[in-house]
């Protein structure tokens, strides 16, 4: 689930590689030289040509077969982006290249990599530090060379030294939003782990190829909280979190079964009202200047298929909805409507994927907890201009 509004970024890619080969990496190979250089360089690209191979050849399970299986969360990112690129990047374009490689510890190698395709003819291409660490079943990748922060079980990765500042930021922003979020619902979070990209375009290919550029945050169940950091407003920063991590207290309350309508909405809600004196509240004046989508149109919308224009709309809609539900009903019902969710199975796809499944779901859900349809709902909120 995307946050409403991207951060802008200065630092460019070509800084970033600068200081990553006058940086720590580059100290750390010349103190610990583990593993002869061409060796090393010879393991990556072997295991990058076997990625490269399984992404042309639609094969799933020789894609996974390269990834580090201690990295879950990882693991799930990397499957939700194949069957993301296989459906929208033009067959057989998809390319790696190994630029470097730097041993770091017996176990550990750090490598930057150039990686291409074209959609629609138009080639994307971007550079990045992945790391790769020794298992049981060999060399893996284990994801980027990410430094972090941590606290019990709240873990902030950072792409750049340039994000320190944020991830401490992050991580205070968290350890109180999950405190909150806790009273009141009842909720013991499972892993949280927030990864922050100093570069925008690193952090859409982390998610998936068809991601819209307008994207700036993300969360999926059973993933890390991903966010574009660098200069900018620090309460936004802090409510974009916010929202994200209010997206990862309602799939695991609702064993990601809430309608992508329902996770915006109470994504929305909470990062303007959870935590005081982090959000603006001048733009919720504007929503009483537009004529809402009614539920019955937003359930028919892909966010993910918007302009950012229209999907500005569509998160304010999504506010106004789950605003009229709490003000209507109350948190406790609203935590009823989750349990009514979180019974039902769960479905191993990306939330794009299945939202007319999970707008039925949710349909059945709102009778069984309110005894509301959808157009109810609509007649209630125009009778009292939500």
């Amino acid at each position: 689930m995307g946050f409403k509004q991207k951060i802008l970024i200065n630092l460019s890619v070509l800084l970033l590689f600068t200081a990553f080969i006058q940086g720590p990496w580059m100290e750390s190979t010349l103190a610990v030289p583990p593993m002869h250089r061409h060796s090393a360089e010879v393991t990556v690209r072997q295991l990058m040509k076997q990625k490269e191979q399984a992404i042309n050849q639609k094969n799933l399970s020789r894609f996974t077969a390269v990834l580090s299986p201690e990295r879950k969360m990882y693991v799930l990112e990397q499957k939700r982006w194949f069957e993301d690129a296989v459906q929208h990047i033009d067959p057989g374009s998809f390319r790696l290249k190994v630029l470097s490689v730097f041993p770091d510890r017996e176990d550990r190698l750090r490598a930057w990599i150039h990686q291409s395709y074209t959609r629609k003819g138009r080639v994307y291409a971007v550079k990045y530090p992945l790391l790769i660490v020794k298992t049981k079943q060999g060399w893996k990748d284990a994801d980027l060379a990410f430094k972090q922060i941590s606290n019990d079980s709240i873990v902030i990765h950072y792409s750049d030294p340039s994000l320190k500042d944020q991830a401490y930021i992050a991580l205070d922003t968290i350890k109180k939003a999950v405190y909150v979020l806790k009273q009141r619902f009842h909720w013991s979070p499972k892993r949280i782990e927030v990864k922050l990209y100093e570069d925008p375009e690193v952090f859409r290919q982390s998610v998936k190829p068809s991601l819209p550029d307008w994207v700036g945050g993300w969360h999926e169940s059973g993933q890390s909280i991903k966010f574009i950091g660098g200069p900018g407003d620090h309460k936004l920063f802090a409510a974009g979190l916010v929202h994200e991590l209010t997206h990862q207290m309602v799939s695991e309350l609702t064993n990601d079964n809430a309608a992508y309508w329902l996770q915006e909405g109470a994504a929305m809600y909470y990062e303007a009202h959870l935590l005081p004196g982090l959000h603006e509240d001048q733009w919720l004046d504007y929503t009483q200047q537009r004529r809402p989508i009614t539920l019955v149109q937003l359930e028919q919308l892909n966010l993910e298929r918007l302009t950012d224009r229209e999907a500005y709309q569509y998160y304010l809609t999504c506010y106004q909805l789950f605003r009229f539900l709490v003000e209507e009903f109350g948190e406790e019902r609203i935590q009823q409507l989750f349990m009514a969710l979180q019974n039902l199975p769960n479905v191993d796809a990306d939330s794009s994927e299945k939202i007319q499944l999970l707008n039925r779901r949710t349909r059945e859900a709102l009778k069984q907890t309110f005894h509301l349809t959808v157009e109810d709902i609509d007649r209630k909120r125009k009778q009292k201009r939500y």
